[in-house]
């Protein structure tokens, strides 16, 4: 009880403050999640240049990896509520995390102040070209022909791409693959092209090039439609698999208690930059769809993602202790 009245008294007087200073006053922290080069910061680099023009304050993109994101979504939950400090967080440490870790350092939503879901990016579930079957129809044919013959790669126990092809295999009739993870998505993509593994899931913009150049063949996008990036790609509910959809997003959260007028102030600039044309354009190009919802919007979806992925976790039996 001590404890929140005190937090209450904090997050008071950083409302306080704000009203006698506007926001921001000084450089803003956006902490990225994950290693430099994935889809979160590049995202995270190209939204905070932007930021950094609107709000006439820079936007310094700071890199914590580790744990699968959940290293930095503890640091951002327990830094002061001011809006100084903000997390592209993503469907693995705000979906996935709460179910698949044991001990999570962090409670969501509860240690969060949703500020928008920035952007969704679809999977590409993607068959080594050895393979006789050309779609989604003949790929279980031939699976559910040969038991445990296939072999899939992900980037780790309890990743995304382990979970989508899981909840693909599942939905289509409980079909047996070998799983084998690999220490991140890079090394998962060339077991696929060495034609180590048969199959595997992975980012649009990621799997693009090599379907392009004939290496691996697209079967579906893991999304309820179509993505612009590769339009003649069906979905998986086009050819007959329903209930393994699996977007993967990116939003910007802060610490819980970010005062209302901090959080309005945030949304509004952050969609603003996001749906700049040019800067539309830029996440296009890597595969990239802006949402910019409302923190509303966000806080309303998670309750929904956390459920789809745990029952994914679940199923899987991933578990990280």
């Amino acid at each position: 009880m001590i404890a929140r009245t005190l937090f209450a008294l904090f997050a008071a007087g950083v409302a306080l403050g704000a009203a006698a200073q506007p926001f921001p006053a000084r450089p803003v922290k956006l902490v990225v999640p994950h290693a430099p080069g994935g889809n979160s910061d590049t995202f995270g680099r190209i939204l905070a240049a932007k930021l950094s023009e609107r709000l006439g304050q820079q936007v310094i993109v700071e890199n914590r990896a580790g744990a699968g994101g959940t290293v930095a979504s503890e640091f951002v939950a327990r830094q002061a509520p001011d809006g100084y400090t903000l997390l592209v967080g993503d469907n693995g440490t705000h979906g996935i995390a709460p179910t698949l870790y044991a001990k999570l350092p962090y409670k969501v939503p509860q240690d969060f102040t949703a500020i928008t879901l920035a952007a969704t990016f679809p999977t590409l579930l993607l068959a080594h070209p050895s393979l006789p079957a050309k779609n989604v129809a003949e790929f279980v044919a031939l699976v559910k022909a040969n038991p445990g013959k296939y072999t899939y790669s992900s980037a780790g126990t309890g990743n995304g791409s382990h979970l989508t092809v899981d909840m693909f295999l599942q939905a289509a009739g409980g079909l047996q693959m070998v799983h084998v993870p690999y220490k991140g998505g890079a090394p998962a993509v060339q077991a696929l092209l060495a034609g180590d593994v048969q199959l595997t899931a992975v980012s649009v913009n990621t799997g693009l090039p090599h379907v392009k150049s004939g290496k691996v063949r697209a079967l579906a996008i893991a999304s309820l439609r179509r993505s612009p990036a590769v339009p003649e790609v069906p979905t998986l509910a086009e050819q007959g698999v329903k209930g393994a959809e699996a977007d993967s997003w990116l939003a910007i959260f802060g610490p819980a208690g970010i005062p209302e007028p901090i959080v309005a102030k945030l949304h509004q600039e952050i969609a603003a930059a996001l749906n700049d044309p040019p800067i539309r354009e830029r996440l296009a190009g890597i595969g990239l769809e802006v949402v910019a919802s409302t923190p509303a919007q966000l806080s309303a979806m998670l309750p929904g993602e956390v459920a789809k992925w745990g029952e994914a976790v679940r199923r899987s039996g991933a578990r990280v202790d």
